[in-house]
């Protein structure tokens, strides 16, 4: 097989492997980090809420189901969306939004004291955006096709 830049452009010589496809090789590091970010804010919110704004017990686990609460649903509307409206940008979207409601449980730290309140609304918003990016990702993995668009 020869490997001159003419040949790979024509069907018969087209790479059959999926590492030649850009879009392929970004997303397994992006999704690496945002299901590193989203195990670790499920984790890690209910425990700050625990030991640090000294919530009963009971309510860390109100908050860590709060957050499971979003996926049961919106998951049907999601995955309405993200047919009707672009995926890319439905994918971005949804990683600035949690990206920007994670960012205020630092901040709001440390300017004072966060509250349940706030935790419990970071905790319904981060899950709500995660549903939908995770709905647009797997509409792009599907309709995805070799040489073709989304």
């Amino acid at each position: 097989m020869t490997s001159c830049p003419e040949c790979l452009s024509t069907p018969a010589f087209a790479p059959s492997s999926l590492w030649w496809h850009r879009d392929f090789r970004r997303y397994p590091s992006g999704q690496t980090a945002s299901v590193a970010g989203s195990s670790i804010t499920q984790m890690a919110l209910p425990v700050l809420a625990v030991l640090h704004l000294d919530a009963a017990t009971t309510r860390g686990a109100w908050l860590a189901f709060l957050e499971q609460l979003p996926p049961v649903l919106l998951a049907l509307h999601a995955g309405a969306l993200a047919d009707r409206y672009s995926k890319h940008r439905q994918v971005i979207t949804g990683d600035l939004v949690r990206a920007a409601v994670l960012v205020t449980v630092p901040v709001v730290a440390a300017l004072g004291t966060p509250t349940l309140t706030q935790l419990v609304i970071v905790a319904v918003l981060q899950g709500a955006a995660s549903v939908l990016r995770e709905n647009a990702v797997f509409s792009v993995l599907l309709t995805r096709r070799p040489g073709g668009a989304a």
